[in-house]
């Protein structure tokens, strides 16, 4: 018994199941993508963008973690991607979602980013203070899920998300992401 949109209903037969199939992988591929998540963020150069508005057009590679641990995760992504941006594949944006941290503190952390950070990649650094449980929800995430590994997602020229993944830097992973660009 499955419950599903508060029925219980009856599973149906694995012969069933199977004979089903080619619908169910014709529906997969002819439902839209999920949409991105809308937020707010403001860059390291102090540009305001609304997301994933401001990637309207381009392919966007969205780096993100959600605790101090996971800066040297994204980080890590964040200097193995940029090949990606520098060759016109995709634009990479790294993210630090901010909202969780005290507002007294929030300057003191955004100045210790931005000193992390290399000029020229700046204007493609955000930091997010609202709706980062819609984030979240987006990638995912739940904190028992490795709360201090990277995120990223890869969204389309229209805002709908590509891929996604979350975890430390892999081959295997940069591979799948580069196939995805293709």
């Amino acid at each position: 018994m499955v419950y599903f949109h508060g029925v219980l209903e009856r599973q149906p037969p694995l012969k069933q199941v199977l004979r089903s199939w080619p619908l169910t992988l014709a529906l997969s591929v002819l439902l839209p993508a999920a949409q991105a998540p809308q937020f707010e963020a403001e860059t390291l150069s102090g540009k305001r963008l609304l997301m994933p508005q401001a990637t309207q057009g381009k392919v966007s590679l969205l780096i993100m973690g959600f605790t101090q641990g996971s800066s040297r995760q994204t980080s890590d992504w964040a200097k193995k991607t940029q090949p990606l941006s520098d060759s016109g594949l995709c634009e990479v944006w790294s993210m630090a979602l901010l909202e969780a941290v005290p507002r007294l503190v929030r300057g003191m952390v955004v100045r210790g980013i931005r000193s992390g950070v290399p000029k020229d990649r700046q204007d493609h650094f955000l930091i997010v203070y609202r709706s980062e449980d819609e984030v979240k929800k987006a990638v995912g995430y739940s904190p028992g899920l490795d709360a201090d590994a990277a995120w990223l997602l890869l969204l389309g020229k229209n805002g709908t998300i590509q891929w996604q993944y979350h975890g430390v830097f892999s081959e295997d992973a940069f591979d799948t992401l580069r196939k995805q660009l293709r």
